[in-house]
Order: C-alpha cells, then sequence, then structure tokens
C-alpha cells in the first residue's frame, strides 16, 4: 500500500504486508522479502530503502530502515526507525536493532539490542548473492509449476518438501 518500489526479480511473498503510508518504501534488485514481514513508514522521515541481493525472513518487522545490499535479516528481528545496515551484514533471528543504530559493514549481530558478534569474509558475502538469487529463482519456479500453491499457509519445511516431491516426479516423469 502507499509508494512502493518493487526490483527487478526481488519477490514479495503472500502474507507479507508493506505499508509505505508517510514515506516510500524501495526494495532493490533480486531481494526476498518473506511471509509475514511487515514493513511500515510511521512518518516523512522514515523511509524504508532495502539493497540488492537481500533476504528478509519470515516474521521480522521493519520500520524507516536503511539496507544496503547482501544483507540477511533473521526470523523474528525487529528493525527501528533511523537504523542503518551495512553491506553483507547479518541479523541473527530474534534481534532487535535499536532506533537510529549504525551496523558496520560485514557485522553478524544478535540480541536485544543486537550486537556483534563476529565479522564475516568477504566470500561469505558473496555466498549471500547466490542464496538471494537462488530464492529468487525458487519462487518463479513454485509460481510455474504450482500456481495455486499458498505457500504462507505450509511451514518453511514443508513447502520444502511439497517442491522436492513435485519436482522430483516432474523429473521422473521426463
Amino acid at each position: 500500500m502507499g509508494d512502493v518500489e518493487i526490483g527487478a526479480h526481488s519477490v514479495v511473498w503472500p502474507g507479507a504486508t508493506l505499508r509505505a503510508e508517510s514515506a516510500k518504501i524501495k526494495i532493490g534488485n533480486y531481494s526476498t522479502i518473506f511471509d509475514g514481514v511487515v514493513m511500515f513508514t510511521k512518518t516523512e522521515k522514515s523511509p524504508i530503502n532495502i539493497g540488492n541481493y537481500n533476504i528478509i525472513d519470515t516474521g521480522s518487522f521493519i520500520f524507516g530502515t536503511f539496507m544496503e545490499d547482501y544483507v540477511q535479516i533473521g526470523e523474528n528481528t525487529v528493525l527501528y526507525e533511523g537504523s542503518s545496515i551495512g553491506e553483507g551484514s547479518i541479523i541473527l533471528k530474534d534481534s532487535i536493532i535499536v532506533s537510529g543504530m549504525v551496523v558496520a559493514e560485514r557485522a553478524i549481530m544478535k540480541g536485544n539490542p543486537a550486537s556483534t558478534i563476529r565479522e564475516q569474509s568477504r566470500q561469505d558475502v558473496i555466498k549471500q548473492k547466490e542464496r538471494a538469487e537462488h530464492y529468487s529463482d525458487l519462487f518463479i519456479r513454485v509460481h510455474k509449476k504450482l500456481p495455486n500453491l499458498q505457500p504462507y499457509a505450509l511451514t518453511k519445511n514443508d513447502l520444502m518438501k511439497l517442491l522436492m516431491d513435485h519436482f522430483q516426479k516432474d523429473d521422473e516423469e521426463t
């Protein structure tokens, strides 16, 4: 709802909510926003900018955040207004990035409030790009093969099992 821009090959899974009521939400290329994610711009000064090759996992809440490329946000994480997430960072599940927090490039963060537990290598950041491309491709394959599938009604494990079974049967038939 509102001023939302979604880049090429990016995916917003069913059940995610993007509310750009007060400022813009911009999502770069090859980024995946999983089911149950909520993005909300509360004020004009709190746009949300999601870079390229980012993965935002199920149940996360994002309010007025700037996120560079190759970032992974874990399940049930909250990013408050004015936060900034550096390139190649990982925020582990159930963490909270407080208002105004600046996360350094390649930092791996955890906790409430989140703190750095280690830094990842440049090679690890490149793997993030591959994961993001994989999720984009997966959504396209799911949509083509199973257009009526509603992934938000399944757990991730159930969805992956269903997909593996479906594609295995498809390969056996060809």
